[in-house]
């Protein structure tokens, strides 16, 4: 077959083999799953290390690029070239082409190999069509690719190896012989390829379905249902799969349920959209993003969940370097130890400082010294302008609410906009997250399985490695933020175990005014209704959580007894008869605050839900300051101001003690000496920097 200028042919993994140390394809079928990928990896090697070889006799340069399903395969295989005797691997230019390498990393495989030397590319399906190598003389393909699959009934997403199409494995036999003669070599037989799907698995059947299910309800037939008119779609989804995503959707108030008019032929019960669903319909986001952004602007604390909006739609800033990678994770806490959001938020904050500081390439330094990539920061800028935009379209931001920027289209939001009144306040920011994924809480379990936590539906998810919460040990000593007992996340997936990634740490009263989807107060009852066998977490709403006990070992007194539960597994305890009320009350009123702003999004609240607004901004801001009492942190500051969000912080040199009372969870303190700024850089009355 031609491709590119060049004969290609693929061949088969035995005869591959038969060039490489005379391996035969088929042993690893036997042997377990780790066996069979570490005779994955060496035959990989071997074939490329056989055909550079061949091809460095006849004097050509040129790459070989190498296909494997992730990441973890691709250091293996770069463990096993590196320790090749010295005189073949100086011949060999390994380079690896991931997401998690860094950009420029990955521009050099583009690069022209240099004299003498074979550049080994070794990279995942982002090379089938995402790139282009001119240069590559032959392909190695292990027929395999990582893929993510959503699990409707465990609401998560589940990463698995699997074989890759014939369509896929096609695309990737073209890879080679662009600019010259090339070979494909792949490592499975005949008729493993004939046993491969036609094509990649749609889209629609393998991903969550909010953003489709939520557009689909706006232009359907009202009559119709959703799952009605998807199930017509070429590649239908997954009955559990709609009913997953609607549920979701209910949850985040974007669609409801009415029953049909009275004297109606069609008696089924109407899909609509709320106020809030038909502005979410509007803005380039996932449902969940959008309703944090609306949430945002009517708790006055937008521009720092503008740039988390920005954040979640776009690549992690932060740089993983496989060079210095504990080095990396170790800059990140540096930014926040309590939340991977928040460190995100105060890292752009300060890279928006440091422009306004000095210049953009000093910037662009600084970006260096802290592992942070200037093009996903640039990215997030550029997000948060077009989203700003789609926000004054709303109507949700008045354009009385900009400054403008130094060119066309960089306004940003004024420092003084009512929409920003509370913009500084970081316990609130983290509150006003939680309402976009009201499902994702998760408690922490007893020492006794430590770093394992409970969420609605799964009792052994752990915090992802990459977190900056993630602890490999308890803490110990007084320089490490106590473990929080409440976290909220943003995904749920399963790889080698069941992860949550995107933690922040929550304090009670965040869960109690701002998580799960509903709240319910108690009746009479002796036991906690809890769920999952009776392991369901208990909250305590005097601010003290308990652990998560099973109800039969414990007896509930009459001073501290069941008051409500969130989302049937949270359970408030109080020793006030009037909290489930309070709660009950507070609530609705911020319910009904958003959905009369969803309503009128032009029309400004009333001055009596302003006073609601900003007294449960003033709770937030006193559950900041016990964070920061506990770990002692007003010593002199050391991080700037987040003018551009993120909200103020003072981020003391270390800590002098830790927090006494569980569930406090740390702070938003920095877990080692933060970069050193003088003071705090705030916006004045006419909207522009200032030291304070």
């Amino acid at each position: 077959m031609r491709e590119g200028g060049g004969g290609v042919g693929p061949r088969s993994a035995r005869m591959a083999a038969a060039k490489a140390k005379g391996r035969g394809g088929g042993s690893g079928a036997s042997k377990g799953k780790k066996e069979r990928d570490e005779l994955m990896v060496e035959l990989a090697a071997d074939v490329a290390r056989s055909i550079a070889r061949a091809e460095l006799a006849k004097g050509r340069t040129g790459s070989i690029l190498i296909f494997f399903p992730g990441w973890k395969e691709i250091k293996d295989t770069m463990k096993v070239l590196e320790g090749l005797p010295r005189e073949e691997s100086n011949a060999l230019l390994i380079l690896p082409l991931h997401s998690e390498v860094p950009a420029t990393e990955q521009q050099r495989v583009f690069d022209k190999a240099p004299e003498g030397k074979i550049k080994i590319i070794l990279s995942t399906n982002i090379a089938e069509s995402s790139v282009t190598i001119n240069d590559v003389l032959a392909v190695v393909d292990t027929g395999l690719v990582k893929q993510m699959d959503y699990n409707p009934e465990k609401t998560m997403s589940e990463m698995a190896t699997v074989a890759t199409s014939r369509a896929s494995a096609t695309q990737r036999t073209g890879r080679a012989g662009r600019v010259a003669a090339g070979v494909c070599y792949r490592l499975y037989s005949r008729a493993m390829f004939e046993a491969m799907a036609e094509r990649p698995t749609p889209e629609i059947q393998r991903t969550e379905l909010e953003s489709t299910c939520l557009q689909t309800a706006k232009f359907k037939a009202p009559t119709t249902t959703v799952h009605d008119f998807l199930s017509e779609a070429l590649d239908p989804p997954a009955e559990a799969t709609v009913d997953s995503a609607m549920d979701r959707l209910k949850k985040l108030g974007a669609i409801v349920e009415v029953p049909a008019p009275t004297g109606a032929e069609n008696t089924a019960t109407r899909e609509l959209l709320t106020h809030l669903g038909n502005i979410l319909t509007e803005l380039p986001l996932d449902p969940a993003v959008g309703r944090m952004l609306a949430v945002g602007s009517v708790m006055g604390c937008l521009d720092p969940v503008l740039t988390a909006a920005a954040v979640m739609s776009s690549r992690d800033p932060f740089l993983q370097p496989t060079y210095a990678r504990d080095e990396a994770q170790a800059a990140r806490k540096r930014f926040s130890d309590t939340s991977d959001v928040q460190a995100i938020l105060r890292a752009y904050a300060d890279w928006r400082y440091e422009i306004v500081k000095s210049s953009y390439y000093g910037a662009v330094q600084w970006a260096r010294d802290n592992f942070l990539s200037a093009q996903g920061l640039d990215t997030i800028t550029t997000l948060r302008r077009t989203l700003l935009g789609d926000l004054i379209k709303t109507g949700l931001v008045s354009p009385e609410d900009l400054e403008p920027g130094q060119r066309r289209g960089q306004d940003e939001l004024s420092g003084n906009a009512v929409v920003n009144r509370h913009a500084q306040n970081e316990a609130l920011i983290t509150a006003v997250l939680a309402t976009g994924f009201p499902s994702n809480l998760a408690a922490r379990r007893t020492h006794a399985h430590f770093g394992v936590m409970r969420t609605e539906r799964e009792d052994n998810a752990g915090i992802h490695p990459g977190s900056v919460v993630f602890h490999r040990a308890p803490p110990r000593g007084r320089d490490q933020a106590a473990l929080a007992d409440w976290v909220m996340y943003s995904e749920m997936v399963s790889s080698s175990q069941v992860f949550i990634r995107g933690v922040s740490a929550m304090n009670p009263e965040q869960v109690m005014l701002f998580g799960g989807s509903k709240l319910k107060k108690c009746e009479a009852v002796s036991t906690p209704p809890v769920s999952d066998g009776g392991k369901g977490p208990l909250l305590g709403a005097d601010g003290l959580p308990t652990r998560s006990v099973a109800p039969s070992s414990r007896a509930l007194a009459a001073a501290n007894s069941p008051v409500a539960v969130i989302d049937d597994w949270i359970m408030v305890m109080s020793s006030c008869a009037d909290t489930a009320e309070l709660l009950e009350d507070v609530r609705g009123e911020l319910d009904a605050a958003l959905a009369l702003k969803t309503m009128n999004p032009r029309q400004p609240l009333s001055p009596a839900f302003v006073s609601i607004i900003d007294a449960v901004a003033g709770t937030m801001t006193l559950v900041q300051k016990r964070n920061d009492l506990a770990l002692n942190r007003f010593g002199p500051s050391q991080s700037s101001a987040r003018g551009g969000g993120g909200g103020i912080r003072s981020g003391g040199a270390g800590r002098a003690g830790l927090n006494s009372r569980p569930g406090y969870g740390g702070g938003n303190g920095a877990a080692g000496a933060a970069p050193k700024k003088a003071g705090r850089l705030q916006r004045n009355a006419e909207g522009k920097f200032v030291r304070v």
